[in-house]
């Protein structure tokens, strides 16, 4: 049988589902030895307790979250004591960690800003999550304040490639997520994430490089792009070296008579060609033997 706060969790996944956002079952506190840990195997050495994806239900991670109701039914079905995951591609969440002075930091963004009035929720570790609807066209990266501390210090951004632990969703100190009594979905919309918000979060045009040829054809292109005149043996000693390095000899020798052939003005003689060749590849076989001798 489901319990209340079961079927909570799943309501509460279910609207998340109809608003469009994808969501999964995540692993829940249990107590051992009266002590609270991760239902997961790892339990107490467990980094993320009660708060990663349930891999029995959902092996891909994010990728496996839905938004399909029979899907999300049969998960909380299959495993009423799940926690609630919801997934923030289409969300830009504030996650504010008082413990690190998220909330002082948040506290100085409010005063100097106008912050609309939205969901929030009061985590079950004593933090909050303040909800925002991603514009559309914006691309906003999640984001730890300890790495890149965007809107200072204590406050993680969950967005693209994203998620959070949703009421009422339990957290190992036994604290309920659980809804700001004046931002709840009931109450409130949810707000489009304000544009001075949005500037500071964005993230930078992606710098796309021009491609870069690899080494080997970058020496390809030099010693073939422009017709060989003259010293045309020592031209082909030299490019026969490099097809021999890089390519099974019998196939080495078929690229250098076409060599000889499409570049060379006038071209070498098949049998002057032939002969560098053999020249080429049996020093190239005394290196090998040298080498492995010295290594052995």
């Amino acid at each position: 049988m489901i319990d209340a706060s079961s079927i909570s969790v799943q309501s509460t996944a279910l609207a998340f589902a109809r608003h469009g956002h994808a969501v999964l079952p995540l692993t829940w506190p249990i107590r051992v030895n009266g002590r609270a840990v991760c239902s997961c195997r790892k339990a107490a050495d467990c980094i993320s307790g009660a708060k990663h994806p349930l891999g029995r239900l959902v092996p891909n991670g994010l990728l496996s979250a839905s938004t399909d109701p029979a899907v999300i039914r049969r998960w909380f079905a299959d495993e009423p004591q799940a926690n609630l995951g919801v997934v923030t591609n289409r969300l830009v969440v504030l996650d504010v960690d008082p413990r690190h002075d998220g909330d002082s930091s948040l506290a100085a963004l409010e005063h100097a800003h106008n912050f609309p009035p939205t969901w929030r929720v009061m985590t079950g570790g004593g933090g909050e999550h303040v909800i925002f609807k991603c514009p559309e066209g914006v691309e906003i990266a999640s984001s730890q304040a300890r790495d890149n501390p965007l809107l200072g210090p204590g406050i993680d951004i969950r967005a693209r490639d994203g998620y959070i632990v949703a009421p009422p969703s339990r957290h190992l100190t036994a604290n309920r997520y659980a809804w700001s009594v004046d931002h709840h979905p009931a109450e409130i919309p949810l707000a489009e994430l304000p544009v001075w918000l949005a500037k500071r979060l964005a993230s930078p045009p992606r710098q796309i490089d021009p491609p870069r040829l690899p080494q080997p054809y970058q020496n390809w292109l030099k010693l073939t792009r422009e017709p060989v005149t003259e010293y045309a043996d020592l031209a082909c000693a030299r490019f026969g070296g490099y097809l021999v390095r890089h390519l099974d000899p019998a196939v080495a020798l078929d690229v250098l008579f076409w060599w000889n052939e499409h570049v060379c003005r006038p071209p070498l003689e098949a049998s002057e060609v032939h002969r560098i060749w053999r020249r080429i590849v049996h020093r190239h076989a005394e290196r090998i033997m040298a080498k492995e001798a010295h290594d052995a």
